[in-house]
């Protein structure tokens, strides 16, 4: 349930909420708020299917985040019923709506089920693509990128900015990262561009971003409004709003490509402190 196209340029795109699929043992026990599956990054891969064309490295889970979230640390001990962000097995939508029936939710045994099918196969997948194109480049970008509806009850109260950028406070990535991304969107019109805001970097970033070794990671969060008719079922795709947003992000990550290729460290720059990382 992991699908890779290599690359041979010094990005890696990595989307691990785009996946839809759901196990039939696991579905069959869901209420039909969790089979609308409103919190994952929907029709995402056709908007990042512009890496070919960049030389990029996509690698993507086509399991549902409902299944399990690789965006998040295999130890969490959070309670997924009161900090529905930060679970590995999801038990309410990003609003607290229950997505399971009435005691059918994942114990403990069964998250570690899931983590050891789903889990640690597209972590091993994403750390082997790092190591290989770390063998080419000096420098390599990881970009985590994920979508989410522009409001969100409870969590996104204030609309979404359409590109939200997570560096971990540059912990994970050098600061000209996010700079040199964003510089494609200035003064474009209707797009507005977010860094170390609602979205600071997911646990890809934080964990695989390491700076001092030439492995820069940042996280983008794409309102889905930029790209879909509706953020709702059945999110139909916006095709004027598509095509757009495909041929900004396929320059803005050109650039981001560039920029990797050219980039000379600072001898002068702090050498990256992974105590220091921000959620």
């Amino acid at each position: 349930m992991i699908l890779v196209d290599k690359g041979e340029s010094p990005l890696i795109l990595c989307l691990p909420h785009s996946g839809t699929q759901i196990p039939p043992a696991i579905e069959n026990r869901m209420n039909a708020t969790g089979r609308l599956q409103t919190d994952i990054s929907w029709r995402l891969e056709t908007i990042f299917d512009v890496a070919s064309g960049l030389g990029a490295t996509l690698l993507r889970s086509t399991a549902s985040r409902y299944v399990i979230d690789v965006d998040q640390p295999p130890e969490l001990q959070q309670d997924p019923e009161t900090d529905p962000l930060n679970a590995l097995c999801p038990v309410t939508t990003l609003d607290n709506k229950r997505i399971y029936q009435l005691d059918e939710e994942p114990g403990p045994t069964e998250t570690e089920q899931r983590a050891l099918l789903f889990y640690y196969p597209f972590h091993d997948a994403l750390r082997r693509e790092v190591e290989r194109l770390k063998k080419i480049h000096d420098t390599v970008v990881l970009i985590d990128c994920r979508s989410v509806r522009s409001k969100i009850k409870g969590f996104i109260d204030q609309e979404l900015a359409v590109l939200n950028l997570g560096t971990a406070e540059h912990t994970a990535c050098h600061p000209d990262l996010a700079r040199t991304f964003a510089a494609t969107f200035q003064g474009v019109d209707g797009i507005t561009v977010a860094v170390d805001d609602v979205f600071r970097g997911g646990y890809i970033t934080r964990t695989y971003g390491l700076p001092d070794i030439g492995v820069h990671a940042m996280t983008l969060v794409i309102a889905q409004r930029a790209y879909l008719r509706h953020e709702s079922p059945p999110f139909e795709p916006d095709r004027t709003g598509s095509a757009r947003l495909k041929t900004l992000l396929a320059q803005a990550l050109g650039r981001v490509s560039e920029w990797a290729e050219g980039f000379e460290p600072d001898p002068a720059d702090q050498l990256f402190d992974k105590d220091a990382a921000v959620s």
